[in-house]
């Protein structure tokens, strides 16, 4: 059964993909559909898993896990897909600039490096 809201639109669940203290912190903030992984083969099946879905939008994988995967395939879907679109974290005890973060996030919706732009000043 689709999630309707009020309007009528579709709803979307959150999916996360991690280690267990990222995971543990995503269920406190209210996400349901988590798998924990512990090594690239858990999470490529997660990705597929999840992918598969038409109920989930988008999910939360943690960087850690995603440095493991190996799958040339998985990690293509992983940066191009965009539904459900697929957000990389720092996760438990990693650190990233926000900036990069940020940087990222801006390359992949808009499709500039905003680090490599020049702006003209008139």
């Amino acid at each position: 059964m689709d999630e309707l809201s009020s309007k009528g639109e579709k709803r979307y669940k959150i999916a996360s993909i991690g280690s267990e203290p990222l995971i543990t912190g995503l269920r406190l903030a209210g996400v349901k559909e988590a798998r924990i992984a512990k090594s690239g083969e858990e999470a490529e099946k997660a990705i597929e898993d999840f992918m598969e879905r038409d109920d989930i939008g988008m999910i939360i994988i943690g960087e850690g896990v995603s440095n493991m995967i190996r799958s040339r395939r998985i990690k293509h879907i992983i940066d191009t897909s965009l539904m459900p679109l697929i957000v990389e974290i720092p996760d438990y005890g990693e650190k990233e600039e926000e900036s990069d973060a940020l940087r990222r996030l801006i390359l992949r919706a808009v499709g500039i490096d905003i680090t490599k732009t020049k702006i003209k000043k008139e």
